[in-house]
């Protein structure tokens, strides 16, 4: 009976493959592309020539589509995705979202997701070709994609008028730093005659070692990262800033793990201050880790000195113990001056000492404050600053934080002061993050704007809104993918947290938001779904619950196929095998467990499927060329796979 399953699991999944073969028969097309993946992709580049070293981008979009429409099979869409950007010779990446292998799964048919890669050539390459392949996180873990697509970028050599403007711009900062001498690293040290400090860090055939080590520049910005190492297979390495997002970046293999080094650059951005560089192995060959070298200038932040505000027209009080505040990381704010005077409906300047350079500075409303400005500008000395404008939510309908910081003293900005989402004090705020200076993003925090707690069966809903960021936002429910947008309508109950990005940086996640289940909420009833069809005309599977058996159900072949003379009709359901003249009929299926059923004609009598089909070499006495009829062009049987949800 084993060896009858393992020849029906092959059976399964030839008829797949059929399925697949009969779908794109049909060749439907959604947006010129004859393709049955449930995601469609596409990829751009801001740039079709650049030089080497000029930086440039890469944006991959991500939508699950809507097959609604489309007279297909019935099939259960899967948004769930892995990408991976195979990078031609000589590029570095230095920044954006992407990251090798990322991951998301997209939920509603029109959701949608972008990734953006930014980086530049160190070398100009044989061909500038980038390839987007897509997995699922099973076929990733064996290394099988698909191809969704190409970008060639041509590259240039840069002009010799270029050279010496690049030279005399850089190492402005510079720092080496020895692997085996960091405290926070493990991995065997070993010495080497070779290496720059007579030692490394790292063993042979044991990929997984790491090494931390701490710099301290004196401005916010890009840095490059110049990693000399020993490998004798290609290793690929993470790299993180202060335990954010990993960088993955695959190294090239120095081709020996004792002799022959080889020195790989690229690109981090740092906070002014301290910074912990974390290089740790991921995959591939061993990283025998000798000298971190860290070089460049960064991006020199102003030093906010004064703000210009006018309040509106009424609660003048309201303005005295508002903040202006600074941040160099988007989370954490600092105080730079507190204002101790009440407003007085026109222009106010307040000016202020303060040393400390940052990314992003903000004004935040007094305890009792809604924000309430008409507008404010922030100044460096006599400089009006620039920048990306970012602000609290929820706020007055037609008052939002836009109109403190567009220009004009005209409309006021005023936070939700009533019902659902009002919230008094430093929760309102407006801001900007300095251009030419901010490397990060600012982390949203959640607000509730709508609903009170979720009930699936009733279609209860909570709102929830990202207050106060910069970029694009994602929500994650319980650590998973849950959409994106300002906004997020939602009927689940869990933990939500949000996070936001720009395609050059990506913020910390906000803090846990819990949204309750009502109580007396129904569970809702589960429903019985077809996943995928083989040949349905041979095969047609109706599931209904089991009267007599709650939680149960039935299975029946409601096909109209003809049973051909001296055939006996054979299911396989499971692992179980049921022979009968007539179709399947009210057959018990003890679980919500994804099942599937194959049908098939079988010769009356046929004891075993290991006589069908003949092998290469013919049929003799135990293998029997009819064992199995035909009952449609090209198909022996039908197959179909359910799940319940």
């Amino acid at each position: 009976m084993h060896t009858n399953i393992n020849f029906v699991r092959c059976i399964l999944s030839w008829m797949l493959l059929l399925n697949a073969d009969y779908a794109f028969a049909n060749r439907f097309e959604i947006e010129n592309e004859a393709d049955i993946d449930p995601v469609l992709f596409s990829m751009s580049a801001d740039k079709s020539v650049v030089k080497v070293g000029e930086e440039f981008s890469i944006d991959v979009q991500c939508m699950l589509r809507d097959f609604s429409s489309l007279g297909l099979l019935p099939v259960s869409l899967d948004g769930e995705f892995v990408l991976k950007v195979v990078f031609p010779d000589g590029f570095v990446q230095t920044g954006g979202n992407y990251y090798h292998t990322v991951s998301t799964k997209l939920l509603r048919p029109g959701d949608r997701i972008a990734y953006r890669l930014t980086g530049k050539f160190v070398s100009k390459p044989p061909a500038g070709k980038f390839m987007l392949l897509r997995g699922t996180k099973s076929s990733a873990d064996i290394g099988r994609f698909l191809y969704r697509g190409e970008v060639s970028i041509a590259v240039e050599n840069p002009e010799i008028a270029e050279k010496p403007y690049r030279q005399t711009a850089s190492n402005a900062f510079s720092q080496c730093l020895e692997a085996e001498l960091m405290s926070a690293a493990n991995g065997p040290v070993t010495s080497d005659p070779n290496a720059s400090n007579g030692q490394t860090r790292g063993a042979e055939n044991q990929y997984n070692h790491f090494v931390d080590c701490t710099v301290n520049v004196p401005s916010a910005g890009p840095y490059q990262v110049t990693l000399r190492y020993y490998s004798s297979a290609a290793p690929v390495v993470s790299v993180t800033v202060n335990g954010g997002n990993a960088q993955s970046i695959s190294l090239p293999n120095s081709g020996s793990w004792n002799i022959a080094y080889t020195d790989y650059t690229f690109t981090v951005n740092l906070n002014a201050g301290a910074s912990t560089l974390k290089i740790a192995g991921a995959s591939g060959g061993s990283c025998r880790q000798d000298k971190i070298c860290v070089t460049g200038e960064g991006q020199m932040c102003p030093v906010l000195s004064k703000v210009r505000l006018h309040w509106r027209t009424a609660d003048f009080n309201r303005l005295n113990g508002a903040k202006i505040q600074g941040s160099n990381d988007g989370s954490t704010w600092t105080d730079i001056y507190t204002i101790g005077v009440n407003a007085t409906g026109s222009w106010q300047e307040f000016t202020f000492s303060n040393v400390t350079p940052y990314q992003h500075v903000r004004y935040a409303a007094s305890p009792t404050g809604y924000g309430e400005l008409r507008e404010i500008e922030f100044y460096s000395g006599a400089t009006k600053l620039s920048g990306m404008p970012f602000g609290s939510d929820p706020n007055v309908a037609a008052m939002g934080w836009q109109y403190a910081i567009d220009g004009i003293v005209n409309a006021s900005w005023h936070g939700q002061y009533v019902g659902i989402g009002a919230h008094a004090g430093p929760s309102n705020f407006v801001g900007l993050s300095v251009s030419g200076c901010a490397t990060t993003c600012i982390k949203p925090s959640i607000v509730q704007t709508g609903g009170t707690n979720v009930c699936p069966a009733t279609n209860q809903q909570v709102t929830l809104t990202a207050s106060g960021y910069s970029g694009n936002v994602s929500w994650l429910l319980n650590g998973s993918a849950a959409g994106s947008g300002t906004s997020l309508t939602t009927v689940n109950a869990g933990t939500y947290t949000a996070f936001s990005g720009n395609g050059t940086c990506t913020s910390g996640q906000s803090q846990a938001f819990a949204v309750a289940q009502a109580a007396n909420c129904a569970p809702p009833a589960l429903v019985p779904r077809v996943s995928s069809s083989g040949f349905p005309e041979i095969l047609t599977l109706s599931i209904v619950a089991d009267p007599a058996n709650p939680g149960g159900w039935l299975l029946s072949d409601v096909g109209t196929v003809s049973l051909p003379a001296g055939y006996e009709w054979s299911y396989f359901i499971g692992s179980k095998w049921l022979k009968t003249g007539t179709n399947l009929t009210n057959e018990p299926w003890q679980s919500n467990s994804p099942g599937r059923v194959v049908k098939m004609a079988t010769k009356i009598g046929l004891d075993t499927l290991n006589r069908w089909p003949c092998p290469p070499e013919g049929c003799n006495y135990y293998y029997q060329g009819d064992a199995v009829a035909q009952l449609a062009p090209g198909a022996r049987g039908g197959l179909t796979t359910f799940i319940f949800n």
